[in-house]
């Protein structure tokens, strides 16, 4: 029996739908969908207004969507063409009609995985319609959907405009010059449109003409929502405005009704994001201070200092014009846009009406006022794209046959013709100039990869010079060069390798020059040739650049450390930021600076649209059901986006209210015991054995100085005094911490906490040791802990980078017990003073982030659990996790194996119990013959679909993992002998 994945599309953000129920036969896009977390934003009337509930929608689940803007499992949030109004949707009341994808977006099909290469779109267009204001009786020809979903009762639509069909977004332009998101070229810098204003002129339907300064002042009539006027808008205004507006035609005349069709939309403003200036040399920075002004008026606009960026500009002659694996993609149209063409006579010829394209009425100027109305208005689009697979194979198939690839949020993930480096590093020579940076051991190219297998076909450079300026290789060190390629391939795991964006591109960004190719200098004296888009990737780190603003057009080879990142094609990020003196510095992934504030949206009585009523969410009936008032059973629409496995509530917060952790369980070989329920688990309470340290004790030597919080003054007062020895009272009380759970204090500063948590079974975190520092600062209990997270992953392993969402490398804990994490108030555990103890903080950490599937604890990343289409994705993630945790084991044993007991004070004695003394726990050994059980597991034929990311790993994991079972082996004899002596 096929599964819902395989009969039911799978809908994402921005897929164009039309609806199956309305007899209108809607056409809109997708807004926002249960698995994809970046669409998510609470309170969404902040952001629509007004959000209809489809009546398949319970009552209760959306009361819920407009508190936490996650669309429930089976449904999506729609916005239609013909109204402003967003609308709550079943999917099972959709029809997917198209999907958009760019060059290298990286896309699925079944279980092939690749790259969007070129893109070809074609359109449906609507002419002019003919319109009667019924007021003035008066026809007027205007842009006009014929199915609009808020009536207008001054209107009556008389005829219908003619529909073209299949006409290629090639042919076409939008109606404005200047648009959102164009890129433009002015004086030397790149710049990226952020919004347009326009000067819109309008004819009345008695025929005078008059243009109105401020758009703002004009309302879209009914069928034609849209917040920029386009040539053919019909709109309506008050009479103070047209009195005041510069009249072209004729006078003001009050007896004329204020409606009337835009003729004319003249850009007289820009506001530009300058993103780039010209760079000549990889260590020179943009100097923000020079950038042109942050908007561009009409003499700018219309002068020849201003150059528009053109993708669909095309070399006249190439050697390899058609070269498969080179993007050509079709202008981004959608649905609702207003579009000329490019070349009129050429279209009227095309389209004459001897074909199914049907029949172009072209519209005469003198019949307009000399106004050219001859705008169409795309109503449907369809997409195919050329695909290159993994496996080198290129297919042409429609857009809405594949899916966005869920790798791209894979951090491990690594695509042929990527550039990689070993995450393993080596010290540059002494006499470099660059002693300080981030020198990879090897660095490569990609060949051939297998994302089930967690491996990659490398090639290796020769002579490489490549570093960077940090350890999260966001900065590359100005110079440094690739090498020579070798010949010889080699296969390597995803977890030894980086593919870092600094000096990977995609298809499709922007880019600048260091040098100028010789092909390039041949372009005409004060062309732009140092400017242009990515078209095509080598497997042996050059790119194709299509110089689109030079003149004339060329395309040129360079190595890719020979281009600067101007702008991302796909998200538009800017690659630098602008610090206070003018200078740029590039922003790092994955900053911490843009941390969330629910303060930001303000919750105002929530209001939702329904069968034309508003109506308060709080007088709405609260008993609700999956029937609506028909008695229609709605269970079948609340799973047919995935397979939607009954799951908990979605919460915004990577961490939920704390609930007691089980005890650490260890079972008969040593394995941890997963979903295999025949394998028989054995309960091993630590407390119970022999020789155990305490969970609490109170130490009389000196605060260690390795202890983040030692220079934070002690108790200054009384009720400060009070509170610490209260929360030690909970802390000291018998069998308060859990199994697994070693706290330390200091008599002479009881402020300061040293907390050893033992990895509980069953999850990446087996047996390894995790070590925080506490401190409970002087406005203590108003004010949570502090606390500091002591990460172990770069001194073991090879590995790099967090264990856990929450976990960070630079120490934080992301937490709301502790104040680091605001998420939804509602849902989550804040401080309470008086009510909240450090023990609750204790719980949370070792029962819901040290867990079996760390990968949900990402922000938001609740809604995902359950989803076959996530599945791999958590896997991987898991298997990361362990092998990274294994760092944990190894960093603090080795250590103490070589006598060293710096940064493990106070709780040396606990680590030597557990892992080295031969009457300890003997956690070490346990953990090796585990790990053993895994790698047998996973050599012995285990299909993909039984992995697990514990019991079973892929082979790209298996490699790294035989390592670490050596250097733990290796450990355990350092410390059998230390043991004996």
């Amino acid at each position: 029996m096929a599964s819902t994945e395989d009969s039911t599309p799978q809908l994402h953000v921005d897929d164009v739908c039309t609806s199956n129920s309305s007899n209108l036969q809607a056409v809109g896009y997708i807004d926002r969908t249960h698995a994809e977390v970046e669409s998510h934003a609470p309170y969404p009337l902040n952001v629509y207004g007004r959000v209809q509930r489809h009546k398949q929608v319970p009552r209760q689940l959306f009361k819920e969507f407009l508190r936490d803007g996650v669309p429930p499992q089976g449904f999506v949030l729609m916005q239609w063409q013909t109204t402003t109004k967003a609308e709550l949707v079943p999917c099972s009341d959709l029809v997917l009609l198209d999907r958009s994808f760019m060059s290298g977006d990286l896309v699925r099909k079944g279980n092939r995985s690749g790259t969007v290469v070129s893109t070809r779109t074609k359109c449906t267009l609507l002419g002019m319609c003919d319109v009667r204001e019924t007021k003035s009786n008066k026809v007027v020809k205007c842009a006009w959907l014929p199915l609009p979903m808020e009536e207008e009762p001054s209107l009556e639509l008389v005829a219908d405009g003619t529909l073209l069909y299949d006409v290629p977004a090639s042919e076409l332009k939008l109606v404005q010059t200047y648009n959102e998101g164009d890129v433009i070229i002015y004086k030397n810098w790149i710049g990226r449109v952020k919004d347009c204003f326009d000067e819109v002129t309008v004819k009345l339907t008695d025929n005078g003409v008059v243009s109105i300064t401020d758009s703002g002042n004009l309302e879209p009539m009914s069928g034609d929502p849209e917040e920029r006027f386009a040539v053919g808008s019909l709109i309506k205004t008050k009479k103070g405005v047209l009195r005041t507006g510069r009249w072209v035609f004729g006078t003001y005349n009050p007896n004329t009704p204020p409606v009337g069709v835009v003729v004319e939309a003249r850009t007289k403003e820009c506001q530009v994001d300058w993103l780039h200036h010209r760079m000549e040399r990889a260590s020179e920075f943009p100097l923000w201070s020079s950038a042109p002004e942050g908007f561009l008026g009409p003499d700018e606009l219309e002068s020849d200092e201003v150059r528009l960026y053109d993708v669909s500009r095309m070399p006249t002659t190439s050697e390899d014009a058609h070269k498969p694996t080179k993007a050509r993609s079709d202008p981004e149209f959608q649905g609702g846009l207003r579009v000329r063409f490019k070349d009129l006579p050429g279209a009227c010829a095309k389209y004459d009406g001897s074909t199914a394209h049907g029949k172009l009425e072209k519209l005469d100027r003198a019949q307009n006022l000399g106004y050219d109305l001859n705008a169409f208005t795309i109503t449907s689009t369809t997409t195919e794209a050329d695909v290159l697979w993994s496996d080198k194979t290129i297919e042409t198939v429609r857009t809405t046959s594949i899916i966005p690839d869920p790798s791209i949020d894979d951090e491990d993930a690594v695509f042929p013709g990527e550039i990689i480096c070993t995450n393993e590093t080596r010290a540059p020579p002494p006499e470099a100039m660059t002693s300080w940076a981030i020198t990879p051991t090897r660095v490569g190219v990609a060949q051939r990869v297998n994302g089930k297998d967690r491996v990659a076909h490398v090639k290796w450079f020769n002579e490489t010079t490549l570093s960077f300026c940090d350890k999260s290789l966001t900065l590359l060190v100005p110079d440094t060069k690739l090498g020579t390629l070798s010949k010889e391939e080699e296969e390597v795991s995803f977890y030894d390798i980086r593919a870092p964006k600094s000096v990977n591109r995609n298809r499709g960004d922007y880019v600048l020059l260091l040098k100028i190719p010789s092909l390039a200098q041949q372009t005409e004296t004060g062309s732009i040739n140092w400017f242009g888009e990515i078209v095509d990737l080598g497997m042996n780190g050059k790119c194709t650049v299509r110089l689109g603003a030079a003149e004339p057009v060329q395309e040129v080879e360079c190595d890719i450390t020979d281009t600067v990142p101007a702008m991302n094609l796909h998200d538009g990020d800017n690659p630098f930021v602008e610090n206070g003196d003018g200078t740029g510095e590039y922003l790092s992934d994955g900053s911490d600076d843009m941390d969330f504030d629910m303060e930001d949206f303000s919750e105002e009585e929530d209001v939702w649209f329904e069968d034309g009523q508003d109506i308060p969410i709080d007088d709405a009936d609260d008993s609700w059901s999956t029937e609506d008032e028909e008695g229609h059973d709605f269970s079948d629409a609340m799973s047919t986006q995935d397979d939607f496995p009954a799951t908990e509530q979605p919460a915004t917060h990577p961490v939920p209210a704390p609930q007691p952790p089980q005890a650490v369980q260890i079972n008969n070989d040593g394995a941890t015991d997963q979903t295999m329920s025949n394998i028989p688990v054995e309960e091993l309470l630590l407390s119970s054995l022999s020789n155990t340290p305490a969970a609490y004790e109170i130490l009389e030597t000196e605060v260690p100085s390795g202890h983040h919080y030692l220079l934070q003054s002690g108790p200054t007062s009384a009720n400060h005094m009070k509170g610490v020895s209260k929360e030690h009272k909970i802390l000291s009380a018998p069998g308060a911490l859990p199994e697994g759970v070693y706290v330390r204090t200091w008599e002479s500063r009881m402020d300061l906490i040293r907390v050893l948590f033992v990895g509980p079974l069953g999850t990446p975190y087996e047996y390894a040791p995790f070590m925080i520092d506490l401190h409970l600062p002087a406005q203590y209990p108003y004010e949570p802990p502090k606390a500091f997270f002591h990460s172990w992953t770069a001194e073991g392993a090879g590995m790099s980078g967090r264990v856990n969402p929450n976990l960070y490398e630079e120490g934080k804990i992301c937490l709301s017990l502790l104040g680091t994490w605001q998420g939804d108030e509602a849902r989550n555990e804040a401080w309470a003073p008086h009510q909240s103890t450090v023990l609750q903080v204790l719980v949370s950490i070792l029962g819901l982030v040290l867990v079996r599937e760390p990968y949900y604890n990402e922000a938001g990343f609740e809604p995902l659990q359950g989803l076959s289409s996530i599945n791999q994705n958590s896997v991987a993630y898991t298997e990361r996790t362990y092998l990274r945790a294994r760092a944990f084991l190894i960093s603090p044993v080795s250590r103490l194996c070589r006598g060293e007991t710096a940064g493990l004070e106070g709780l040396e004695n606990v680590l030597r119990w557990l892992y080295i003394n031969s009457d300890g726990a003997k956690l070490l050994p346990k953990a090796i013959k585990a790990a053993h059980t895994i790698l047998r597991n996973s050599e012995e034929g285990a299909e993909v679909e039984a992995r697990d990311g514990l019991s079973v790993v892929s082979r790209g994991a298996a490699l790294p993992l035989k390592r670490v079972v050596a250097r733990l082996e290796q450990l355990e004899q350092e410390s059998a002998s230390q043991t004996e002596q």
